[in-house]
């Protein structure tokens, strides 16, 4: 058992993650959301670019080598540039993992020793780092060298299937990127996780995420099978290999799916769902029976089957709902509804959410000034922790900014920085 520790001097005003340092190797939005979850916890991470920057520094531009993608997925970072495929790069790729608790490392594996950030050589260089390695499709089997982004993944989870829009007959990929960001989640799951386990072992390890585990960790409620559906899913495989032969678009083949399938369907139909109100649209969440009964005291509707979720009579009170919630103001039906204790909210554009009095009451959006285009507002942290208070982000570090600071961090003399920013192994902005 390890000795009691003075709880002052854990978290504080620092955050919960205070003095944990963190090496960033990876670019776009899975693995740079886990450093950003890290950060918001107190965490130190310092974000390693290549020349040119993160790609996400290019994506609705707002300064030279800033933009707004890049800015919402790092504040509270440091960073640096470190070009990996240069012959001295490994003198600092091995200051960096010694100095660091934490890698997070999302690479393709067949580039991992070709740029000395492999595990074998991070673990001998830091045997107590935790390394948390990142795949498009996970560590095992044929594809789990290749790269891949989240529309990859949505498709072939079959979560897509269930999620996605229809845009002129076939699918389109749900946005925000839920498999990136869910990732990065359950990353910084697996990160503080392994710092326990180092805690109480002192012996550090590797951590594997991956975007198709995610993707079938979300979709836990969707994607399951049952010996009792065998017959069902028969009639399914057929139904559907006759749509797709026939060219049938995605929209008919999913209804095809959800008829066959999808448990409650009558029930997704009119009381978990949104309905356009006269001025905007409300969404509504009742699935008990004692919740459904609420949903008639409110609207007045007759009942309707659910075991006959497509007939006809059931069309109509889907159809008849439709037409009532438009006949009154989202503001009215809320009050309405919540006067019962019914499940309800008012479905909002991205730029209301900014403002939403209820995520501004929880921080879940902050504010920030950025000195190169000014202030802009993002996410906040979605924890909060009774003995430690999340610290103020920070924004998103500039190209290059820290780079000189990190050097000396490392143990790199004046003379060795300067031979590195001359020999063009790192940038300094």
């Amino acid at each position: 058992m390890n000795a009691p520790v003075d709880p002052a001097s854990v978290g504080g005003d620092g955050g919960i993650l205070a003095g944990i340092k963190v090496v960033e190797f990876a670019q776009n939005a899975a693995v740079p959301h886990c450093g950003r979850l890290l950060a918001g916890m107190g965490a130190d991470v310092v974000k390693v670019e290549p020349p040119g920057g993160d790609a996400m520094r290019s994506l609705a531009s707002l300064a030279p080598m800033e933009a707004k993608a890049y800015a919402l997925i790092n504040p509270g970072k440091r960073a640096m540039v470190l070009d990996l495929a240069h012959p001295d790069a490994p003198e600092v790729v091995d200051g960096l993992f010694a100095w660091a608790d934490v890698a997070l490392i999302a690479f393709k594996q067949g580039d991992l020793k070709r740029y000395c950030i492999d595990y074998d050589h991070a673990g001998k260089v830091n045997p107590r780092l935790v390394y948390l390695a990142h795949t498009a499709f996970g560590p095992e089997g044929t594809d789990a060298h290749l790269g891949g982004y989240d529309v990859l993944v949505q498709a072939r989870s079959g979560a897509g299937f269930i999620m996605n829009r229809a845009e002129h007959g076939v699918p389109s990929a749900t946005r925000p990127a839920v498999n990136d960001f869910g990732t990065g989640m359950i990353s910084a799951l697996g990160v503080v996780a392994a710092l326990r386990h180092r805690d109480l072992t002192g012996r550090g390890q590797r951590v594997d995420s991956s975007l198709l585990g995610t993707a079938m960790s979300l979709a836990t409620p969707m994607i399951g099978g049952f010996e009792t559906d065998e017959e069902v899913l028969a009639e399914l495989k057929q139904d559907l290999a006759a749509a797709r032969a026939a060219s049938v678009d995605f929209v008919d083949q999913r209804r095809i799916y959800e008829e066959r399938i999808i448990p409650g369907a009558g029930a997704f139909r009119i009381y978990f769902r949104t309905y356009m109100t006269a001025d905007g649209m409300i969404s509504v969440a009742g699935l008990s029976p004692a919740l459904r009964h609420k949903f008639h005291e409110v609207t007045g509707l007759p009942t309707a089957d659910l075991h006959r979720p497509h007939s006809e009579e059931f069309s109509e009170v889907v159809a008849a709902a439709e037409a009532l919630f438009r006949t009154r103001s989202t503001a009215e039906w809320l009050a309405a509804f919540r006067a019962v204790e019914f499940p309800c909210g008012p479905y909002l554009m991205p730029y209301e959410a900014l403002e939403d009095e209820q995520i501004r009451a929880n921080d879940y959006v902050v504010d920030i000034e950025h000195p190169a285009f000014g202030r802009y507002t993002t996410s906040g942290m979605p924890l909060r922790f009774s003995e430690a208070a999340n610290p103020t982000l920070d924004a998103s570090p500039q190209y290059g900014e820290h780079t000189r600071e990190m050097l000396a961090e490392i143990g790199l003399k004046p003379a060795a920085v300067e031979r590195l920013v001359a020999d063009s192994v790192v940038e300094d902005g």
